[in-house]
């Protein structure tokens, strides 16, 4: 099996001066918090949803054995208004409870929730190769379990309570949407985000500035607090607390297209 280091390198090398697109595969490396901690954005596998930061685990220029639960494709935004309807009205009609459609209606309901991921397959493949700017709102498909980096803003986090819940969720839906902020002053909103650069990554529901009346905003989280049944990995949520994020790219998005020859 090839080595992930040399990929992950040329990403920060070769590759350093170059923006992000929509399609490419990155990573998330945090910066230092409070406690002086630093890792990947990563998972526990295919079957738990929980996202975490495994704490010692790689760096930049030493990526972890299991690099492969930290890659994130980076993709626009999807639609969700008539799948949520079609969701709440099945699950209703399942139910038997509160639900007023019948079968032909709930059919339809079906079919508009169909075209409305048709036309999300589509804007994907128009939008494949923008370059991101700051204030851009995107998606992260988490590619080996191709599920979307989601914030459950009803819920609370397990660990850190007055923080919302971030897992990786399927389908994905409005709390799938993240806008891509600058840390430092001397980038700002409609620049370019360049390979290596730090980011803030907040919801869309809290708005396109990180920085609201001197208060920091809800954003992409590594708590302090470990996961109760995985010390070493630290939680990822969703507080009001800044946590840099250094986006490193491992595939830019025309290295993958079917149509490109490769080298074995």
């Amino acid at each position: 099996m090839a080595k992930l280091a040399p990929a992950l390198s040329m990403s920060l090398d070769a590759f350093h001066n170059t923006f992000l697109h929509i399609g490419d595969v990155i990573s998330l490396f945090a910066d230092a918090g409070h406690d002086g901690h630093t890792g990947f954005l990563s998972t526990l596998g295919l079957v738990d949803d929980r996202c975490l930061v495994e704490i010692g685990q790689g760096s930049p220029d030493s990526p972890p054995k299991k690099f492969r639960d930290c890659l994130f494709r980076i993709c626009p935004v999807n639609r969700y208004a008539a799948q949520k309807q079609y969701w709440t009205e099945q699950k209703q009609f399942q139910m038997g409870i509160g639900s007023t459609l019948d079968d032909d209606m709930l059919s339809r309901l079906r079919v508009a929730a169909e075209k409305e991921k048709e036309q999300n397959d589509l804007e994907y493949r128009k939008m494949l190769g923008h370059v991101i700017q700051y204030g851009t709102t995107i998606q992260l498909l988490h590619v080996k379990s191709d599920k979307y980096l989601t914030v459950h803003k009803r819920e609370p986090a397990k660990m850190e309570r007055n923080a919302m819940r971030v897992t990786l969720d399927r389908a994905g839906n409005e709390g799938s949407w993240f806008v891509v902020e600058p840390v430092y002053r001397h980038c700002s909103v409609g620049d370019n985000v360049a390979v290596a650069d730090r980011v803030c990554l907040v919801p869309y529901t809290s708005g396109t500035q990180t920085m609201v009346g001197g208060h920091v905003k809800f954003q992409l989280h590594m708590s302090n607090m470990s996961l109760a049944d995985f010390p070493e990995g630290k939680e990822v949520n969703c507080l009001n607390e800044p946590t840099s994020w250094q986006v490193l790219l491992f595939l830019q998005f025309d290295e993958n297209l079917p149509d490109i020859l490769k080298s074995v």
